[in-house]
């Protein structure tokens, strides 16, 4: 058995704590030959970069609200809202709210820098 706690805040953290490609903060939690499960934030005002990935995408939204847009669909996000992204789709997420955006991503298959195109 594995056991992680997700932080209060990703700024306490300093081990494990990174900026994404796209501009996100995340904190991979676990990572196996199926998938990939991350917890990210957005502070208020931030948004990602455009960005696609090979691999299939679900956010989980913890608290905040944003939007994002995915193939130039956008849509108005909220906590416990759930979202799929299908791989090599455009997409971007942001922090429209007035705290910080925290989410949970799983990636299938797992996550893999070289699989992650920015576009802008």
């Amino acid at each position: 058995m594995k056991h992680k706690r997700i932080p209060q805040k990703i700024d306490e953290l300093v081990y494990g704590t990174s900026i994404s490609p796209d501009g996100c903060k995340i904190l991979e939690l676990e990572k196996n030959k199926h998938y990939s499960l991350a917890y990210g934030e957005l502070a208020k005002e931030e948004r990602t970069k455009l960005h696609k990935m090979e691999m299939k995408e679900l956010y989980y939204i913890i608290e905040g609200t944003g939007k994002i847009t995915v193939n130039d669909k956008e849509k108005e996000i909220t906590e416990r809202d759930v979202i799929i992204v299908p791989e090599n789709a455009e997409q971007k997420l942001e922090n429209t709210g007035n705290k910080t955006l925290k989410f949970l991503m799983i990636v299938n298959p797992p996550y893999e820098l070289e699989k992650e195109s920015i576009l802008e």
